[in-house]
């Protein structure tokens, strides 16, 4: 959803801010889409359940191990998943720098992850 859209706008004001405190404390921000991730690992499809079972079978672990999560759930793992990556230089920028970039894993197959 754009993020002018009346419904978004006190999101995004809400994460710019927060994104400005992480930077005034020297912490690095990147920006990540968890469907485009999903797309560059292979992970087909929106069942959250087929999802999650491609999340496990990767090596993570918690609640994804206990029970189904959310749909927010999902994204907040698969969010966390790209910064892993993105830490161990397993990622690509997509955009340009006058509107910014969104960091996605370099595409593979999930199957071939070693977390």
């Amino acid at each position: 959803m754009p993020p002018r859209f009346r419904s978004m706008e006190k999101l995004t004001l809400r994460a710019v801010e927060i994104v400005h405190q992480f930077r005034r404390e020297g912490l690095a921000v990147i920006e990540v889409h968890p469907a485009s991730t999903r797309k560059a690992l292979k992970i087909l499809g929106k069942d959250l359940k087929i999802i999650q079972e491609a999340l496990l079978k990767m090596g993570l672990k918690g609640d994804v191990e206990k029970r189904l999560l959310t749909p927010h759930e999902i994204d907040a793992v698969t969010a966390a998943l790209t910064g892993y990556l993105h830490v161990r230089r397993k990622t690509q920028l997509v955009g340009d720098p006058r509107e910014g970039y969104i960091v996605v894993p370099k595409e593979r197959d999930w199957r071939t992850l070693k977390l």
